[in-house]
């Protein structure tokens, strides 16, 4: 009996890495073209394309040093699945699938790093793992470049659907004071110091980011004195500061209950009163982007010109559909707005 469900499971598990193998070969061949036009190295390959198959799979060519070859690598995401899965049947279903992968875009299985993403609470999400073999790397993204680790944690250090919003804020901030909240690694900081912004401060609680987001500065060229980088809990930065920008990016975790914080941060919660902080920090005609990955969100734009401290208009655009990239196939990966404080 036990060979027989041993035996299905392994036809079950070869069927699906056919239906893997083709559909990647596909998207492979569509985007590689893609990505060479946009000049970016990395971007999401698929995404749960297949219902059976809940894996979101990630390609990464790390730019190598002249004379050497660029190396692929994939990042493979098992989603948490809605029913229990016997360890190591997971575990030779995930193998099975890590090699179909590499099949079909030509690599060596060794080369497939495999991740599992559950629901995460607080910073788990941002820890470091143990026991693993570090691949860190350099990509390119347009006409920039970023560093990458590839093993260590959940996030690599760049988020490929934000692509398109870090364009339109690159493409808007020439001579222009920039604040870009929950900074990360700094991608946003990045591409304001390209177009040209008279000052960029960068605000995080994390000592590992603060310090990635200035190498990520240092890998472009950009050591400007007014490119600031503030270690600190965001709420408390809101409540205290005193400066004014022209532009605030804010693309808040959707919770957070990091132990160097006096409370949690629940976006679902708290993006009345953050936006709310955000617009009265603006300039006078200046720009507000909020981001959000919740699909719990309520939003409701009513709320905010009653609680702003100034008596302005606000003009609120929903950028959503504009800054989905062409590599998503999952369209509600976040939701983005634009909100521009009246002159």
């Amino acid at each position: 009996m036990l060979d027989k469900v041993m035996k299905n499971e392994v036809e079950k598990n070869n069927y699906q890495a056919e239906l893997l193998f083709n559909r990647l070969q596909k998207r492979y061949k569509h985007l590689k073209k893609w990505a060479k036009r946009s000049q970016v190295t990395c971007y999401r390959l698929y995404d749960k394309d297949i219902p059976e198959i809940p894996l979101a799979i990630d390609l990464y060519t790390l730019v190598s040093s002249i004379g050497k070859e660029d190396e692929i690598y994939l990042r493979l995401f098992l989603y948490q699945r809605p029913y229990e899965k016997a360890e190591e049947l997971e575990q030779a279903w995930l193998m099975t699938m890590a090699q179909s992968a590499a099949n079909a875009i030509g690599i060596n299985v060794s080369n497939v790093i495999i991740k599992t993403r559950k629901r995460q609470r607080g910073t788990a999400q941002y820890e470091k793992e143990k026991d693993t073999t570090q691949i860190e790397g350099i990509v390119r993204e347009q006409d920039l470049i970023f560093s990458v680790n590839l093993s260590d944690y959940l996030d690599t250090g760049l988020f490929f659907d934000h692509r398109p919003l870090r364009k339109i804020v690159k493409e808007s901030c020439l001579d222009k004071s920039i604040l870009n909240l929950f900074c990360y690694t700094g991608a946003f900081s990045v591409y304001a110091a390209a177009g040209g912004a008279s000052s960029v401060d960068s605000v995080d609680l994390s000592n590992t980011y603060i310090d990635w987001a200035k190498k990520n500065m240092l890998l472009n060229g950009f050591t400007k004195k007014d490119y600031n980088f503030i270690r600190q809990d965001v709420t408390e930065f809101l409540e205290t500061t005193k400066k004014r920008w022209d532009i605030i990016v804010l693309d808040p975790p959707t919770f957070s209950n990091s132990k160097n914080t006096k409370g949690t941060l629940d976006i679902n919660r708290d993006w009345i009163k953050l936006v709310t902080q955000c617009l009265n920090l603006l300039k006078d005609g200046g720009v507000l982007y909020f981001s959000t990955n919740s699909r719990q969100l309520v939003w409701d734009p009513e709320k905010l010109p009653k609680v702003t401290k100034r008596n302005k208009i606000i003009q609120i655009t929903d950028l959503t559909l504009q800054t989905i990239p062409e590599d998503f196939r999952n369209k509600k990966i976040h939701r983005c707005w634009k909100l521009v404080i009246g002159k």
